[in-house]
């Protein structure tokens, strides 16, 4: 079960450089939506558990990729492929390719769980739920190797400097259930990036892999910590009390910006 959408790259596409992560993340969970929904036979409002209480789809892991050698260009036609890897209930594992002529330019993997409020009205706990998901399993091994990577990165150690203190906005950076959005944990540690390499020479992920950990209120404060070895970045977001919320290993290679 698959889903394609078609565009032209315009302004909101792209970055400085190529495809922007952010608008990828966004199309790539929308995708990684309609198929899962198509699964249950439910539309996402439909997706309650036995008691009654609304189930969400959560990301608890992605990773993008792009050819920062072939980027992806204004006025390309460009597709995006989305189907899905493997489904180990309450889990499945999409992948989403944006390809010009057949040619991949940029990927996103996003790994969900179904998941409902331990707490009404918290956003601190949450419980897997897989109650109503009747569709069969399928490479179950991908989504168990991911679940390992995703435990073992919990206590990844990292030893990274302060690089921002972000005051989350309601408004601004939660959906209509209330969480702080998963592209936004990525959207804070892309700004978190560029603010430490900021007055050096541009460097640019051609690879990230994410992990989430936990969500936050509205007017928490979350800590990004920003660490670079070589082409090598990493960083942690966490609150105040030192909890991990996200964590993003990424390959950031040097880049030459074209001259508009």
């Amino acid at each position: 079960m698959d889903y394609t959408s078609q565009f032209t790259a315009g302004l909101p596409h792209l970055d400085i450089h190529t495809l922007s992560e952010d608008w990828a993340l966004a199309t790539a969970l929308e995708n990684h939506w309609i198929v899962l929904a198509r699964s249950l036979g439910l539309k996402p409002s439909e997706w309650l558990d036995s008691q009654g209480d609304r189930m969400y789809g959560a990301v608890i892991y992605l990773s993008t990729a792009f050819d920062l050698g072939n980027p992806l260009r204004e006025d390309d036609v460009f597709v995006a492929e989305t189907g899905f890897l493997s489904i180990r209930k309450p889990h499945a594992l999409s992948s989403t390719r944006f390809t010009v002529n057949g040619q991949v330019r940029a990927e996103v993997r996003i790994l969900s769980s179904f998941i409902k409020r331990k707490t009404k009205g918290s956003n601190k706990k949450f419980a897997k739920v897989r109650e109503i998901w009747t569709a069969e399993d399928v490479n179950g091994d991908l989504i168990d190797a991911e679940l390992d990577r995703h435990h073992a990165m919990k206590t990844h150690p990292v030893e990274a400097p302060l690089a921002m203190d972000y005051e989350v906005n309601r408004i601004q950076d939660f959906n209509t259930a209330d969480f702080l959005y998963f592209k936004n944990f990525v959207r804070i540690s892309k700004a978190a990036e560029w603010r430490q390499n900021r007055g050096n020479p541009i460097r640019l992920n051609n690879r990230r892999d994410c992990w989430y950990f936990g969500n936050v209120e509205d007017g928490d404060h979350v800590l990004a910590h920003v660490t670079r070895d070589g082409d090598a970045c990493t960083t942690l977001l966490s609150d105040i009390d030192g909890r991990r919320l996200f964590l993003s290993l990424a390959e950031a290679p040097l880049v030459t910006i074209a001259e508009r």
